[in-house]
This record gives C-alpha cells, structure tokens and sequence, in this order.
C-alpha cells in the first residue's frame, strides 16, 4: 500500500521545469502532460562504468588508412616535394583537416609564395622578422640563387579513434591516447609526411622513440562548453532537474560533474562534433545536454551553440586541452640535414606561453602515468593571464554575452611579447583528480617562478608529487585501474562470445543511438 500510494504522490507531483515536449522525462519524474514518459531507470547494482558487451567494430567497417605493421601508408615524397616542401599530415576528421589548414596557413605565411620575406622590396634591415625568415631559408637553400617559397601540401588519414565510434574510449584496445595518433605517426615514420597536427590533450606524453613534439601554438580556450538541446530553456548545469542527462565521452568530465552535480546522469556520445550536436538535438534523442572542449567548438565556427562555459573550480580542463601541438622526427640517420630542417620551420610558429603551460601540465600527467581515462582536471595561469589570455581566448564572457557588448577578440600578438621576459614569469597550476562516483577527491595549487620550459616541467612534477604522497591521489587512481581491468576482461569474454545476448542493455534500458542495445555508460 505504501508503494502505491508514494506512486499517486508521485504522479500528482508538479515538477516546475518547462520540458521540450519531444524529450523523454528524467527517470523517477513525474508525469508532465503532453510530454513522454521516461523509460530509462537509474543505476542499480554494482556495475563497471565502462562495460559493454557486444562487439565494438564490426565487419563491415572499413579498414583504416594506415596501421602498424601495414605497408599502405601515404605514397613516398617526390623528390620535388624533399627539395621544397613540407607535407603535413592529420586526421581526417573535419576538426582535424581543420586544424591542419591553420598550421599550413601560418607557414604559408612565412615561407611560401607570398611570404613578405621573398618580396623583392622586402628590407631585413628594418625588419626583423623579414630577416629570421631569410636567414632560416638561406641556411637550408645555401648559394648564389634566388630564396624559393616553401610549399605546405596536407594529407590526411583515419585512425583507429576514427574507426571505431562504437566502443568507449576507455576499451578500444589498451591504447590510450594513441587511438588518435598511432597510424598518423607510422606514416612519419616511414618518411611520408613530415609533420603531423594534433590536438595536443590526444597526445600521449610519451612519443615514440625518434618522435618529439617541434612546437605547440598559441592556445584555443582550453575550457570545457555546456551546448544544452535546442529549444530547451536550460542555462547552466544547475538548471536541470534530477536525472538529466549529459553526453560526454570523457570520464574526466563525468567524474568532476558527477562531484558537483550528483542529482544529473551521464551516458557515453561518440563521433565528431556535427555528429554528436544532432544526436543532442534529434527529438528523440537522450540528451538534455553536452559537454565538449570550448576550442573545438570555436575552431568549427559552432561557438554560438555554447549556453556556458564550465570552468574552474566545477571543472578543470584537460592536459593540453586547446592546444595544437606538431609532431615531428628527431634529427638523426641519413635524413637528420631534412629533419633538422622541418624542425626549425615547425619551432618558428611555436607559442612559448602555451608550451611553458602546456609542458607543466604534461609533466604532470607524465608523473602520474596517466591514460585519457583518468579523472585529472588542471588549470594553468601566469601572473599576467587576465592581461593577455584573458583578454582575448580565454575571456569570461560567454558568446552571447560578448555578442551583445560589440566585442571582437584581439589577436594574442598585440597583447603579449613574442619571448619570455629575461626575469621570468610566475606561473599557477591548480590539479585535482577525483574517483569515478565524484565522492573522493584531492587537489593542490602550486605557484612558481619560471624563466625556462625546464622550471614550468618542474613545476608539473612537483604538483603531481604532492597528490600523490600527501593526499589520496594513487587510492583513486587505483579504482580507476580496477574498473579499467574490468572493462578488458569483460570485453575479453564479448569478443570470445562468452556473453549472452539476452544482457545487452543499457544499466538504464536505454537503446544506442544505432537501434542496438548498449550496457555501457558513463
């Protein structure tokens, strides 16, 4: 009797929220008229957050361009392409192909066709930059003829995070952030591109031996975005009521989320960013909202989608996150004279602000022998971030907010010295890591005086020690890896067809996207 009558209560219940009438409700809402009702149920039980059961790539999905061990890598360079030119590779995704054009515009401008280098008025007399240009290019274009442009042609290939938009992140295969990288640097490798654009947070912080990161360039806001479902009156994360749910494929995010917010839901969203905004927005589908990196978003021309920015201290960005890094070989064999020269090209369109900060969060994430699973948010500022960052990619200010003050973001050049200042800068990293349920957490600030990318590296190393021998950093760390082992043996027993059909369902009984049963969720 008492059920039922917790059931009627239930159903005369008034919820206050304006529902989207083609939304399903929260699970345990009660009844809105003209609205469907829920049929997804909360958690129960002991589960592995990361468990699926069905096989993740199927037969019918196409090979990738390239992959270790293959010999189908991108054709051999002509020898007029050694001579002239360095070809840069990505992934080819639109964000990806993207973010090469915008590497292969900034070296356009220096050394190509239309560098004002090669103009024949051009005096490095009076300008400096005009001299570092020639120099650079006369020193690999040694003898009395004239200096030649440069060209930058762009490959792309897929990879196995490409491949496979089905199988959570944190199974494809044990490989980490290499999902993204490793085929792309096969084809470097071998020779058959120089130079390959990543966004800096896939990329592992160990390279493969003959690998080195050439240069990262100025950051992208480094903040993560909420994009709530159209025509939902939602503003923020505390807007939403009790069993909401957000997409994300990141555990770091759910795991910092789910410590502010543990009234909300989150369930596993692949594929690239078009794809992911129509899944939010089909009318039948799940999300209420999202939560992806700001700078992806502002790249693809899509920053009028972001309803707010989720910053600090509800959420920490990830390592890298904004941030564009190149990848290059190391000088060495019979191609070192070519490599040593694709390196100095690279190094020149290099950002020092974004490299101190970006190499103070990888050191870090290095110490802490981090995977792009673990539940690690970082925030890295120097002392004048308000007068530079601040005022142009990392503005307060959401879209909307700038839109209606008339402000247009300033180049970062015009605010900020093209070489660290001789005395140093301060520099502040914040870190927190918290366990998968958002229950347990530790964190630490640390501020130091850098005047090298040695002392910001330092500072990463010292933060990370500190989590982990002064707090609770390695217990937490240590569940991760357990439900990490959890997921490998149970996609162990999928793939060895050791699991039943009959449990293929969602922990909430809620269909893929794709018509077909999932059990894994965030």
């Amino acid at each position: 009797m008492a059920s039922s009558a917790e059931e009627v209560a239930a159903d005369e219940a008034q919820c206050p929220v304006p529902h989207a009438k083609n939304t399903p409700l929260p699970p345990g809402h009660p009844k809105v008229q003209s609205v469907p009702t829920s049929k997804l149920r909360p958690p129960e039980g002991e589960h592995c957050i990361f468990f699926r059961t069905r096989e993740d790539t199927p037969s019918s999905m196409p090979e990738p361009t390239s992959t270790i061990g293959s010999t189908a890598l991108t054709p051999p360079l002509s020898p007029s392409e050694l001579e002239h030119s360095l070809v840069i590779s990505s992934r080819k995704s639109a964000l990806a192909v993207c973010q090469a054009k915008q590497v292969q515009l900034m070296l356009e401008v220096r050394y190509g066709a239309s560098s004002p280098a090669l103009a024949p008025d051009a005096d490095p007399d009076r300008d400096s930059d005009v001299a570092q240009i020639r120099a650079l290019l006369r020193k690999h274009q040694p003898g009395p003829e004239p200096l030649r442009p440069i060209e930058f042609p762009a490959r792309t290939m897929s990879t196995q995070g490409d491949n496979n938009l089905r199988a959570p992140l944190y199974v494809i295969g044990g490989e980490g952030r290499a999902i993204w990288t490793k085929e792309l640097e096969v084809a470097l490798v071998a020779g058959s591109v120089d130079a390959i654009v990543h966004s800096l947070k896939d990329v592992p912080t160990t390279l493969p031996e003959g690998l080195e990161l050439a240069a990262i360039l100025e950051r992208e806001d480094p903040r993560d975005a909420l994009v709530v479902k159209a025509d939902l009156p939602y503003k923020s994360l505390k807007d939403m009521p009790r069993g909401s749910v957000i997409g994300t494929s990141s555990v770091r995010r759910v795991a910092l989320l789910r410590r502010a917010f543990p009234h909300l839901m989150f369930s596993d969203v692949r594929g690239n960013i078009q794809t992911r905004l129509a899944k939010l927005d089909a009318e039948d589908g799940p999300y209420t909202a999202l939560v992806l990196a700001a700078a992806g978003l502002k790249r693809m021309n899509l920053e009028e989608r972001i309803t707010a920015y989720v910053a600090g201290p509800v959420m920490l960005h990830a390592v890298g996150q904004g941030s564009l890094g190149i990848e290059v070989r190391t000088p060495r064999g019979p191609m070192s004279k070519r490599d040593e020269r694709v390196r100095e090209l690279i190094q020149s369109i290099s950002c020092w602000r974004a490299t101190w900060r970006c190499a103070a969060e990888r050191a870090l994430m290095h110490r802490m022998e981090g995977g792009c699973s673990i539940p690690l948010g970082v925030a890295t500022e120097f002392e004048d971030h308000n007068d530079v960052e601040g005022q142009c990619n990392e503005r307060l200010e959401t879209p909307s907010e700038l839109a209606s003050c008339g402000v247009a973001k300033p180049p970062m050049a015009s605010h900020a010295p093209k070489q660290p200042p001789a005395e140093g800068l301060y520099l502040t990293m914040s870190a927190i890591i918290v366990s998968l349920d958002g229950l347990q957490s530790c964190e630490h600030t640390e501020k130091r005086l850098c005047r090298t990318v040695k002392d910001a590296e330092q500072l990463g190393i010292d933060v990370a020690d500190h989590l982990e021998h002064h707090q609770n950093a390695r217990a937490i760390l240590e569940e991760v890896e357990h439900h990490r082992r959890l997921a490998e043996a149970a996609d162990q027993k999928r793939r060895e067809g050791q699991l039943p059909t009959a449990t293929e369902v969602d922990r909430r009984f809620l269909p893929r996207d794709d018509g077909q049963p999932k059990v894994w969720e965030v």
